[in-house]
């Protein structure tokens, strides 16, 4: 209304020159907001676009962080260098609670959250009830489904998973698979509301699931397993995948202080029967320890990719892979031999091959895709004094009767100790009231003991934990996440550097808060992702806020890690209605 007026003013004053320039700015102003209108569109488009249409999580056993810069040279391109290159690769992932056993480690990648809140303490504990130790998933509510045999569910884990929330914000829509060789791991991954939870028993060499998921196996996973996959590796030797001199990060093949398995040496080539005559428990049992385990695991997920659609869905879905070959092969073999450097060379081909196919069915360009682990390994202690560091075992059985002991002296004599699954010890109560010790004592005293150990690092008591009382600085903070108030035992022990808890003379385990055991690496790739090497510190809870907000959708229930906003591209937003 105002612009006609002035305009008019200005052509009635002969002022041709201003008349000019404003309608060279309104024709330049009506281009440019042409412009903005016909980007809209597109603008929209890509941030819908950014949104992945599968989430490919993949958790590796007993991996740790250096495994990729020692054997980076000899990785392909395909595979773990790929996310390297490709990916956001975070050199300092580091656990942010103290207990590294297998379910802590896949329960807080799913959950966000550390054992203080998941629930998921350790592997197994004591369960004072029913005066016995049970595994983080045992669940005789359910049946195996697939085999005969004990039945496993997610009951003892609180709080939602990536999957969980997935299925929440699409009303069901979007589909949760996922696949390991192990119970625990298949179900932390999936979590409650997951379609299937597969898992590889060694009882009968074939997939399962719990009749918390479905009460038979899919047709797709039924024809997988009459395949009998693992039955044609009984007797193959299991070779190097290249000279032996290639080997050169690792120690010498016929290491003492390795663990041989049943039927088998402790150098290669190794010929997998488990010290069986024929296909059966034996067989399995040392066929899961072999690379080949890895890829059967790889095929069996490549399967539910394909017969399930994953990634051809309107809403995303979700696949996790569990890798956990490396559970029981490092424990023999320890991180630093021949056998864990071909075991992660042979993995990364199988992750090569992975790869490709999903590529072919969803392409990379649409997956999220997220490496990492659920905790590290500690070198075989006899390894380290070689290399004239402190180091040895503490044997799990004789530390108890040394616990037992010691109060036998210090206080009365009796029985104390109900089981010592580490970390945690269990104290009899029915002891403490028949003796009338203050359970507070007796947790101190108790506590002074097991300090008086070789080998022994931090001790923690239960009332401490409650009271908020645990002295601060070193792994003080790790510890107290490690501490769920009715599953924990009433005292943590935890090791010096350098020493592990085993029951053998040979071989290694985790379970510590030390680098060896918490450093391990995370990996994330895809269009959502910003490629690039980030060094600050960062933990495993913070997977689950990150891809829940890639996802746009809310964060597992008792989520606590913090998203990865360095490592997620910015994407621009629609833009605004007119």
């Amino acid at each position: 209304m105002y612009l006609p007026r002035f305009l008019n003013r200005c052509q009635q004053g002969k002022n041709p020159g201003v008349i000019a320039l404003i309608r060279t700015t309104l024709a330049i102003l009506a281009v440019f907001c042409m412009s903005l209108n016909s980007m809209a569109p597109a603008f929209a488009q890509a941030n819908q676009s950014s949104k992945p249409k599968l989430v490919l999580l993949i958790v590796a056993d007993h991996f740790s962080y250096n495994y990729l810069s020692r054997y980076q040279d000899k990785l392909s391109s395909g595979g773990l260098r790929y996310l390297m290159e490709h990916g956001a690769n975070y050199t300092n992932c580091r656990l942010s609670y103290a207990t590294s056993q297998n379910a802590c480690g896949q329960a807080a990648i799913s959950t966000g959250a550390n054992p203080w809140l998941s629930g998921i303490v350790a592997d197994e504990w004591y369960v004072p009830k029913k005066a016995k130790v049970l595994s983080a998933t045992a669940d005789d509510t359910y049946k195996l489904v697939g085999a005969n045999g004990t039945g496993s569910s997610t009951h003892r884990l609180a709080g939602t998973t990536i999957g969980d929330q997935m299925k929440l914000a699409t009303n069901g829509r979007s589909k949760v698979v996922s696949v390991s060789l192990r119970d625990t791991s298949a179900l932390m991954l999936g979590g409650i509301l997951a379609n299937y939870a597969f898992w590889w028993d060694r009882t009968t060499g074939n997939f399962v699931t719990s009749s918390q998921y479905a009460m038979e196996l899919p047709a797709w996973a039924k024809a997988f397993n009459d395949q009998h996959y693992a039955d044609k590796y009984f007797g193959k030797p299991w070779q190097r995948s290249l000279p032996e001199t290639e080997y050169s990060a690792s120690t010498r093949d016929d290491y003492p202080h390795e663990k041989a398995p049943a039927g088998d040496a402790k150098a290669f080539p190794h010929t997998i029967t488990g010290g069986a005559r024929q296909v059966g428990e034996e067989f399995y049992s040392a066929f899961g320890k072999t690379p080949w385990a890895n890829q059967m695991t790889c095929d069996f997920a490549k399967e539910a990719l394909d017969k399930e659609f994953l990634g051809q869905h309107p809403e995303p879905d979700m696949l996790s892979i569990s890798l956990a070959a490396g559970d029981e092969l490092n424990q023999n073999y320890g991180p630093y031999s021949q056998e864990a450097e071909d075991l992660v060379l042979k993995m990364d081909q199988s992750l090569s091959s992975l790869f490709q196919h999903i590529d072919s069915k969803v392409g990379l360009g649409n997956t999220l895709i997220v490496f990492t682990a659920a905790h590290g390994t500690m070198p075989i202690p006899e390894f380290l004094k070689e290399r004239r560091m402190n180091s040895g075992r503490l044997d799990p059985k004789t530390l108890k009767m040394q616990l037992d002991a010691g109060l036998d002296a210090q206080v009365a004599a009796d029985d104390w100790i109900d089981d010592f699954s580490p970390p945690n010890v269990y104290l009899k109560l029915e002891t403490l009231e028949k003796q009338k010790v203050r359970q507070a004592d007796l947790e101190a005293v108790a506590a002074r003991v097991a300090k008086a150990i070789p080998g022994v690092g931090d001790v923690l008591c239960r009332h401490q934990l409650i009271l908020n009382q645990v002295t601060s600085g070193g792994n003080a903070e790790a510890q107290r996440r490690s501490y769920y108030w009715n599953r924990s035992g009433e005292l943590l022990i935890y090791p010096k550097p350098g020493y592990v808890f085993a029951n053998d003379a040979a071989g290694t385990g985790s379970g510590s808060p030390f680098a060896y055991d918490s450093q391990i690496p995370l990996i994330l790739s895809g269009s959502s992702i910003r490629p690039g090497r980030f060094t600050q510190t960062v933990s495993p809870i913070d997977i689950a806020p990150t891809v829940t907000s890639i996802l746009g959708i809310e964060a597992p229930s008792l989520c606590e890690g913090s998203g990865l906003t360095d490592a997620v591209a910015q994407v621009l937003g629609p833009a605004r209605p007119r």
